[in-house]
Formats: structure tokens, C-alpha cells, sequence
């Protein structure tokens, strides 16, 4: 009798330890997921063109990408590139005969994360830039976050293509836009300048 007492608490101690076993696992299971960071993003814009590389590119192009990267003291690199949205592209079709398969078309999705406070684009480039990032002369002067302040700049209705350097173009319609809106027209895209952005976009 005893040994049978016996062999039935061991039963029940397994199953016990089973049960707990499995509780454990279901536990770590769920905190896996609740520690997933999901991302709430804003949609802002969706942005179409085509980009050029620099030795492709329509004269006028090179001619305004020359005169950016002499300002900034660097020398043009033959693979950068110049996109260019969908409305300015007729400029350069009624004066210019080009193949338009020396292009790729893009687009560009455009979003913003208020609890975190960042930009994300997706599309033909994926990127993120938060908005504690300056751009401008003194600070960032090239790549992805030029790249952003020139495709939010276009749709807030400024004529600009996007070659992802900072050169006069660009600063002289950040200052117009920080002018037109109440900001310090110091030409530098600052968090006071991002906040404007996402405003305005959001209108």
C-alpha cells in the first residue's frame, strides 16, 4: 500500500513539474511579444520621379549638381544621383532630347513617427532620420537626411530635385520656408524646422 502511495505522488510531483514546465514557456512567449516594438507611423506624402546618375544626367542637372558640390568643396562622383519628381521633369523633355531609360523611375514614401520622433522613407531608398538631426551648412551637408529635407521642401510646393547635397538651391528654400512660417530663417533644418514640416504636411 505504501509503495503504491508512493509511486502515485511521484506521478503527481511529474505532473506538477510538467504543468510548471509549461506555464514557464508560454510566459516567455508572451513577453516576447509584448516586448515587440510595433511602429506608429503617420502617413505623409508619396513622392514620384526619376533619378539620374550624374554622368547621365541632362546638362542642366550636372550643371546645377557642379555648382553645389564646388560650394560644399567636393568633386562631382559620376555614380551620384539626381531624382528628379515627375512635375519638373517636363522642363528638361521640352528642351532636351533624352533616352528616358537613362533613368530609373522611383517613388518614395514619406512617413513620420510621433512617439518616437523620426522620419521614415521607403520605397527605392529606406532610411530613417530623426528629427535631433541638423542639416545645413555647419551641419549635415549630404545624404539621407538632405535627401529628405529636399523631397519635403518639393511637396511643400518648392521647385527642387532631390541629389542628396546641400547647396545654395536647397538653403536658399529652407530659409524661404522657415520665413514663410514663423521660423528663425537661418537656412538650417533644426527640430523647430522638422516639427514645421510635419504640420504642414499633415494639413
Amino acid at each position: 500500500m505504501l509503495k503504491k502511495s508512493k509511486k502515485i505522488l511521484v506521478v503527481l510531483l511529474c505532473l506538477i513539474m510538467l504543468g510548471s514546465t509549461t506555464i514557464f514557456a508560454d510566459s516567455s512567449t508572451n513577453n516576447i511579444e509584448n516586448n515587440e516594438s510595433t511602429e506608429e507611423l503617420t502617413f505623409l506624402f508619396k513622392i514620384e520621379g526619376y533619378t539620374f546618375k550624374y554622368e547621365n544626367a541632362p546638362q542642366p542637372l550636372k550643371d546645377n549638381y557642379d555648382k553645389t558640390c564646388k560650394e560644399l568643396g567636393i568633386s562631382p562622383d559620376a555614380n551620384s544621383e539626381i531624382f528628379v519628381p515627375i512635375d519638373e521633369m517636363q522642363k528638361y523633355k521640352q528642351t532636351y532630347n533624352f533616352d528616358d531609360s537613362i533613368a530609373t523611375y522611383d517613388i518614395f514614401n514619406i512617413y513620420y513617427s510621433e512617439e518616437d520622433l523620426y522620419f521614415k522613407v521607403t520605397g527605392d531608398k529606406n532610411y530613417k532620420v530623426y528629427i535631433t538631426t541638423y542639416v545645413g551648412y555647419g551641419h549635415q551637408t549630404s545624404g539621407n537626411a538632405v535627401h529628405l529635407v529636399q523631397l519635403l521642401l518639393k511637396r511643400c510646393g518648392y521647385s527642387l530635385n532631390a541629389d542628396s547635397s546641400f547647396g545654395p538651391d536647397t538653403y536658399n528654400k529652407v530659409k524661404s520656408f522657415q520665413s514663410k512660417y514663423g521660423l528663425s530663417a537661418d537656412g538650417v533644418v533644426g527640430i523647430g524646422t522638422w516639427n514645421k514640416f510635419v504640420v504642414v504636411l499633415s494639413l
